[in-house]
């Protein structure tokens, strides 16, 4: 992990975060020892994932002299969000493209969530609303080779921060964090399990544990229906992360699992998706979205169900952030029911 220490990087997230048990919630869906990572929790506004990975990439972004971060994501996209964040944080402009890569979730889809806090942070907003497939960002350089004709000095991040030669570093650090977590609390998981959507935090997870010689398996819960695709990003950009630590070991296909266990399209989300978020909001207190953090606890249930998993084993859940989004989706879980009171008129 020497390697990680010598590469530029911005003071983002506040760390570590915190690792404890689902004690109720995992009693419910059978499951004894379940232990969440509350990666919703690393600090820029709304938390999450992304802002590891941008710690790395913003500090190369001002090392070069950039003055803008330029990226881009679907309306509701958590990465535009923390870009927007880390901008703001470091002094930086930002221009985020929006992507029409799933249909609006409900009315207020374009006014809430993670839009609203993109433009509260001073983002520049653009939208592109040709419907495309997730894997297309085809137009992302064009759109900064423009910025960069308008005098700026734009530093183009990729949708997800993951297709970047820094992109996985940020969670090859948080392996060596949550081993060092997991040993002083006496606690070897044998399973950990998060969603997987751009691949690098899968990516970075299994690179970190290489390094550290550690044999915990990481199943990834893809944020949709497909999993090749996914499979094949996680490890070219897992041994890419690798060299990048200097280090001479690579992976196969055998160490990339990920699992589709909601069968929608990205950006939408089965019933019993939606059931499963109530019941961890219910037992724990705790918010998972629809679009990945829902495919998740789906992923969580299938596992156990298809016996890939047994009630008995230590599970470690990443929980990614991506709250802010609910807001977005506030209709497809119907409204707040309330009780008369029965007060006098």
């Amino acid at each position: 992990m020497n390697a990680l220490g010598r590469a530029a990087r911005a003071s983002l997230a506040l760390l570590p975060t915190p690792l404890h048990r689902l004690e109720n919630f995992g009693r419910q869906i059978g499951l004894s020892n379940l232990w969440i990572k509350r990666d919703d929790l690393t600090g820029l506004e709304g938390g999450g994932n992304k802002t590891r990975k941008l710690e790395f990439l913003v500090g190369e972004a001002i090392e070069s002299g950039a003055d803008m971060l330029v990226t881009a994501g679907a309306i509701q996209s958590n990465h535009t969000r923390q870009t927007a964040a880390a901008a703001a944080k470091c002094g930086l402009k930002c221009a985020l493209l929006h992507f029409g890569w799933t249909e609006d979730a409900g009315p207020l889809y374009r006014q809430t969530g993670n839009i609203l806090l993109s433009s509260l942070m001073g983002a520049e907003l653009y939208l592109d609303e040709t419907p495309r497939p997730i894997e297309d960002q085809s137009p992302l350089r064009d759109f900064c080779e423009r910025l960069k004709n308008d005098g700026h000095k734009p530093y183009l991040i990729p949708a997800g921060a993951s297709e970047h030669r820094l992109g996985s570093l940020g969670y090859m650090a948080c392996a060596g964090e949550l081993v060092s977590q997991c040993d002083a609390m006496q606690l070897r998981p044998d399973y950990i399990v998060h969603c997987t959507g751009s691949g690098s935090t899968q990516a970075g997870l299994l690179a970190g544990l290489e390094l550290l010689g550690e044999k915990i398996a990481v199943i990834g819960v893809a944020d949709d229906h497909e999993t090749d695709i996914k499979q094949g990003r996680v490890l070219e950009l897992a041994n890419q992360a690798l060299l990048e630590a200097n280090s001479d070991r690579q992976l196969s296909e055998k160490d990339v699992e990920i699992i589709a266990a909601d069968q929608s399209e990205y950006g939408k989300a089965e019933e019993a998706t939606l059931e499963l978020i109530r019941s961890l909001a219910s037992s724990e207190g705790l918010v998972a979205d629809p679009v990945y953090e829902g495919k998740a606890l789906r992923g969580l249930q299938l596992l156990l169900a298809n016996g890939r998993i047994d009630p008995g084993d230590n599970i470690l859940l990443m929980h990614l952030g991506g709250t802010p989004a609910v807001h977005a989706y506030a209709n497809q879980f119907g409204p707040p029911r309330f009780i008369e009171t029965g007060g006098s008129q």
